[in-house]
Order: C-alpha cells, then structure tokens, then sequence
C-alpha cells in the first residue's frame, strides 16, 4: 500500500459489530435454535448477495438501506433476509422475523458489540499520527452510538449517509469527508466490511481500501488487502513523514 496520512472507517461491523447473540435468542425464542457463529457465517452469503447487486455492470440502487431490510415491494433480497434463510428459516416465516429484528434496530441499533481492542487500536493511530474519520451508511444515530460507546473522541469528523444525503458506494460521500478533513484522496485509505459497498465506493472515489474479514472467508474475489481485526492496521500501516 502506498502511505496515507488518514484512515477513514465503516462503522457497521468495522467498529461496532452485529449483537449475534441477541439475534440467535430472537431466532430461538421464534423456533429456529442458531449458534451466533452460525449467524456470521450466514452473513457472507448476504454480503456476496449485495456485491453481486452492486457489481460494475449492475445498476446500483437507488438506496443501499434497501439492500438491508426488505423494500414495500418486497422485489429484492435483502441482507438479513438472505442470512436468514441461509440459516434454514423458511419464507413463510421470513417476514415477521425481519419485522422484530427491523423493529429493534430502530430502538435499540443492532450493531451494538465493540471489540474490547478497538479503542486502543484507534488510539494507536492517532499516536502515529493519522487522522481518523469515519463514513456509515446510518440513520442519523451513528454519531451518537460512537459516543455512547466512547469512540466519537478518536474521529475527526463522523459522516453519517442520512445526514448527508448520500450513501455509499457513491463516491461523493467519500469526497465530502476528504474536503471536510482536507485531505485529499491519494492520501486516504478507507477500511470496511462489505466489498461492493465500501471497497468500491473508496476506490470510485480515489482511495486505497482495506476489507475487514473476521472469519477470513469473504466470497468471490478480493483483490484488496484484507484483515480479520481491526489490530491488524497496525502491521499494515505505517505513517511516514
């Protein structure tokens, strides 16, 4: 990788993760006993789902929000929904087990769980010397989850696509951060968890991106550098004066 003086986050199972946990005791209280494990191997099929939606020669969707919960036409896939039926949940029951689940993420955001090493390997990053920003296709709550869970204060600015009017992979989100952190793109590097979202948005904009794989196995082909934890920056990036 060439040097950068800023790294840029996804926040959605890049720095807070998935509640697995709650989520298998909702597939369990429902009659579909899981393991979390299971639940984040499941996730890959719905990861490899939205990348094939997002692939160069596909017309990307209006809203990547729609990629996530099912939309009012029910016509597209989702992401839980495809990690659900992976799980073996029939259709029949798919829709009021994405209705409760949907339903709690908008009480109580889904993606809850910090790695106990995250606040230190931002730390560790702003020691060196870079400047740390972050870019999440949110619902205008991110902001405050980062702070709720006291990593708002590592982050230069904290750009949230509900906020802004736009979403990844657009690159103009990544743009607006850059001018925002006055850095410019060759200086960049953009670290998320889904290939067609994160990675391409970074490079549609100018950036280097890194794709953080926890289980090591992301579908289809990579050609990006990958990591299974966020510690894993720190023997990838070395700030240079």
């Amino acid at each position: 990788m060439r040097p950068v003086t800023a790294v840029l986050f996804d926040a959605g199972n890049t720095l807070m993760h998935l509640d697995y946990e709650f989520i298998a005791e909702v597939l369990r209280r429902r009659g579909y006993p899981t393991t979390p494990l299971a639940i984040r191997i499941a996730e890959y099929s719905a990861k490899a789902a939205i990348d094939c939606e997002l692939a160069p020669e596909m017309a990307t969707p209006d809203s990547v929000e729609g990629l996530l919960w099912p939309d009012e036409a029910g016509q597209r896939p989702s992401y839980f929904a495809v990690a659900l039926r992976q799980l073996g949940v029939p259709s029949s029951s798919m829709r009021p087990l994405l209705d409760a689940l949907q339903a709690h993420n908008q009480e109580s955001c889904l993606w809850r769980v910090v790695e106990p090493q995250t606040p230190e390997v931002l730390g560790e990053l702003r020691e060196r010397g870079f400047t740390l920003a972050v870019i999440s296709n949110a619902d205008g709550r991110v902001e405050d989850d980062l702070g709720r869970y006291g990593l708002r204060s590592h982050f230069a600015t904290v750009v949230d696509s509900h906020v802004v009017g736009v979403e990844k992979p657009n690159p103009e989100i990544f743009r607006l951060t850059l001018d925002r952190l006055e850095v410019g793109a060759e200086q960049a590097v953009y670290v998320g968890d889904v290939f067609g979202i994160d990675v391409m948005g970074a490079r549609r904009a100018g950036l280097q991106a890194v794709l953080i794989d926890t289980l090591d196995r992301y579908p289809g082909k990579v050609d990006c550098p990958r990591i299974r934890r966020l510690a894993d920056l720190l023997e990838l990036l070395v700030r240079e004066e």
